[in-house]
């Protein structure tokens, strides 16, 4: 469960009611609360999903799907944003996990080689 499976479709429906002069009801809001946590579950995490999960989340809250297109031009900018911040959390994560479990190798994390990639690097040089 991430950002974008589960508090942008939430804050777009919100932002939406908003916009539309729509008052959400307390039922509205459990129903918001459970299509997004929910559909966070299933969404994969590939830019662009945010849109078609909040769409979700609008139809599931009987808000105005039309409404999605002022959210829809600034997308792109922020579905930047959100998966710079899924994948520096998917990297920063399990290192820390495996520091604190002691699983990490503090010699081989911290001198990276320069052969990412080549199985059995040749020392010397071609000739020619």
């Amino acid at each position: 469960m991430d950002g974008c499976g589960a508090i942008y479709p939430a804050l777009c429906a919100v932002f939406i009611a908003q916009y539309s002069g729509v008052p959400l009801t307390p039922e509205q809001y459990v129903v918001v609360l459970i299509a997004s946590v929910l559909g966070s579950f299933g969404t994969a995490g590939v830019p662009g999903t945010a849109v078609i999960m909040a769409t979700v989340v609008l139809s599931a809250a009987n808000l105005p799907l039309e409404t999605i297109g002022y959210l829809y031009a600034i997308d792109r900018i922020l579905d930047m944003m959100r998966t710079m911040t899924n994948v520096t959390g998917q990297m920063l994560v399990p290192v820390i996990v495996a520091k604190e479990t002691g699983l990490l190798d503090q010699a081989v994390y911290d001198n990276p080689s320069g052969n990412v990639g080549v199985d059995d690097p040749d020392p010397t040089p071609p000739r020619g």
